[in-house]
C-alpha cells in the first residue's frame, strides 16, 4: 500500500481519480493546487506525488522544485500529469525532478500501473 498525494485543479478528475483508484489499497490525498499540495505533501510524506502542470498559484514545476529543495521531501518520486505530451515540456519537467509523465486522458489501467511501477518500490 502506498500513500500518494494528487495535485488537480479541476474537481472533474479528482472525482475520477478517486473512483479511479476506489478498489485499491492506497491511501490517496487530493490538493487543489501547488501550495495546498505542498502542505499536504509536508504533513503526510507521502510514498508517491502526482501533480498536474498547469495549477493556479503554484503549478507543477513550481511544486516539483519545493519538494526537491527540502531534503526530508526530495527523495519522494513525481510524476507531472499534463494534456500536453510535448517533447519541450516533458524536459522541462524532468528538469524539475519528474521520474515520469502521465497524459490526459489516461485510463484506470494507466493510472494503477504508474501506481504499481513506482509503489513497489517503497
Amino acid at each position: 500500500m502506498a500513500k500518494i498525494v494528487f495535485c488537480e485543479d479541476e474537481v472533474r478528475i479528482q472525482k475520477l481519480i478517486r473512483a479511479m483508484l476506489r478498489t485499491t489499497p492506497h491511501e490517496v490525498y487530493m490538493a487543489s493546487d501547488g501550495l495546498e499540495g505542498l502542505a499536504l505533501i509536508e504533513r503526510e510524506h507521502p510514498d508517491l506525488i502526482f501533480t498536474d502542470v498547469s495549477m493556479p498559484n503554484c503549478d507543477g514545476f513550481q511544486l516539483a522544485d519545493a519538494v526537491k529543495a527540502r531534503p526530508e521531501l526530495a527523495h519522494i518520486p513525481i510524476i507531472f500529469v499534463t494534456a500536453f505530451a510535448q517533447r519541450t515540456e516533458m524536459e522541462e519537467g524532468y528538469r524539475h525532478g519528474a521520474i515520469g509523465y502521465l497524459i490526459k486522458p489516461f485510463s484506470p489501467a494507466d493510472l494503477r500501473a504508474r501506481i504499481e511501477s513506482f509503489a513497489n518500490a517503497v
